[in-house]
């Protein structure tokens, strides 16, 4: 029974709730090659297989599940961490809008894409009033459009990188969490043999 092993003998795992930053540094760093060789055998591209690891490794180290809490990744963001701030505080630690499949990546995208929409929108702001440039919101949100339109494969392959790089994440918690679950479980007491002697 884990409750009554003294602590040292206790694994790492057991003892803490999740992984650390380093324990998911590792895993990514063991998964790369792997994810560039699963890429390389769907795409048959170097390009293509350079951005999915490329989204991987970005979601591995500064842009994975933990962006909800004050982790090793927001920290890997520098002076820029204050832009995660408000997602912090409206998003709650391992919930399905950060740890959820799919859903956890969509939403960091697009607050990410948004954070990155209103530098652009201040910027052509102050531009437009000096009047160095002249580019209206319907200028600016028909050329994003058809970026992402014109580009759809390339954004395809950095968003499957960087799923890939959240789920490599999330699963550790996974498994983690149901090795200290089970490790945590009382013993089921066995049951004693109340079987008479048989007489000689």
């Amino acid at each position: 029974m884990t409750a009554s092993l003294p602590r040292q003998f206790i694994h790492p795992f057991v003892r803490f709730a999740m992984p650390s930053g380093k324990t998911h540094d590792r895993v990514t760093m063991w998964l790369t090659p792997w994810v560039a060789l699963a890429a390389m055998v769907v795409t048959g591209q170097w390009f293509y297989t350079g951005l999915v690891v490329a989204g991987f490794l970005f979601a591995g180290f500064m842009f994975g599940p933990d962006l909800d809490i004050h982790s090793v990744q927001t920290k890997r963001w520098g002076w820029l961490e204050w832009i995660w701030r408000p997602y912090r505080r409206s998003v709650r630690h391992r919930s399905w809008l950060s740890h959820g499949f799919l859903a956890g990546t969509l939403l960091r995208c697009l607050y990410l894409f948004v954070v990155i929409l209103l530098v652009i929108l201040f910027g052509l702001q102050i531009t437009n009033t000096a009047g160095h440039t002249a580019v209206t919101w319907n200028d600016l949100g028909r050329m994003t459009g058809q970026i992402l339109v014109d580009d759809w494969r390339l954004w395809g392959a950095i968003a499957i990188g960087i799923e890939l790089g959240a789920m490599s994440h999330y699963t550790a918690d996974g498994w983690v969490s149901a090795w200290k679950k089970r490790a945590q479980r009382p013993a089921v007491p066995q049951k004693r043999r109340t079987g008479k002697r048989r007489r000689r």
